[in-house]
């Protein structure tokens, strides 16, 4: 069954049944018509699980669907139906000139809405790391990447994509997860190699971003789009989550009071009055501003050597 946009009308009815079937939030029905079109709307209420052989839905059709984000793909490699909240992840990364075209108050809407999920979805013990997400400096991610030796690919940021507003790069995330309902799978990424991760995520530091690790890649951060340090000041875990192996330490002696560290820093650890003033007590140990300083006043320690958590 292949769906012509031509010949589908769709009622407030079936908006009302899609958003029940789609699990989309009460607060976010009124943008169902300007994120949906009629085909996706009348595909998600015919769809039946039962029902996915190539009588009823071609392999070029359940791939669309799949690409758009409406279907998933179940362990055994079966498609599924999907939801709002996963659907949205690949919406606004693989169809950004639809997004961009949100009144800047919906899309503040949708993010809002994509935020407060994602932080209800976390472990809610505060004394724990909820992810393995770690800030590094730029030398040990290169590093990183130089030690891995799986396929690697390249992703638009969603957490940028779907708030649009510091006007950082958003070309990159770097993943080396392809399996079921990734990026990779779904047609969405770009295959690149060691050294174009490098230099991406060389070109991600020069611009301000912060580099975050975990298992399956990088992401590069800036500190007001991004949901891991968004999270983190709403759970005010500061040096614990995302871990931060390392802090700053500052030289006031041979500081020229440039200001390069207050510009390059993401978390307002440094401001200038009369001198430079510095406090590490939001410091993710990313090193931006270590890696700019001319006159060499500041440098990363140990976070526990330093006597923080």
């Amino acid at each position: 069954m292949m769906l012509q946009k031509n010949s589908i009308t769709t009622s407030s009815d079936d908006i009302s049944s899609f958003c029940r079937r789609f699990n989309v939030p009460k607060q976010l029905t009124v943008l169902v018509r300007k994120i949906f079109s009629d085909e996706d709307i009348h595909f998600i209420l015919e769809w039946s699980e039962e029902s996915t052989d190539e009588n009823n839905y071609t392999q070029e059709t359940l791939m669309r669907a799949y690409r758009r984000g409406l279907l998933s793909k179940t362990d055994d490699g079966m498609y599924c139906l999907s939801n709002f909240y996963s659907m949205l992840d690949v919406y606004v990364v693989s169809r950004q000139s639809e997004y961009d075209r949100l009144t800047e108050k919906e899309k503040h809407v949708l993010d809002d809405w994509y935020f407060k999920a994602y932080m209800d979805g976390l472990n809610q013990d505060k004394t724990l790391r909820p992810t393995g997400d770690r800030v590094l400096p730029l030398t040990e991610t290169i590093a990183f990447i130089d030690r891995q030796e799986r396929p690697i690919y390249l992703n638009y940021c969603d957490c940028r994509r779907l708030t649009g507003s510091c006007g950082l790069p958003t070309h990159t995330c770097i993943t080396y997860r392809d399996g079921q309902n990734t990026f990779a799978d779904r047609g969405l990424s770009e295959r690149i190699d060691k050294e174009q991760a490098k230099m991406i995520v060389r070109k991600a530091d020069k611009a301000g971003l912060m580099h975050t690790v975990n298992a399956n890649g990088i992401c590069n951060c800036c500190g007001d789009c991004c949901y891991l340090f968004r999270g983190q000041r709403q759970r005010q875990s500061y040096g614990l989550w995302p871990k931060s192996p390392y802090v700053v330490q500052f030289d006031k002696t041979v500081c020229i009071n440039c200001g390069l560290c207050v510009k390059r820093c993401k978390l307002d650890v440094f401001k200038k009055e009369d001198s430079i003033y510095c406090d590490t007590t939001h410091c993710a140990g990313c090193g931006l501003c270590v890696n700019t300083c001319p006159a060499e006043a500041l440098r990363l320690v140990d976070r526990r050597a330093a006597g923080e958590r």
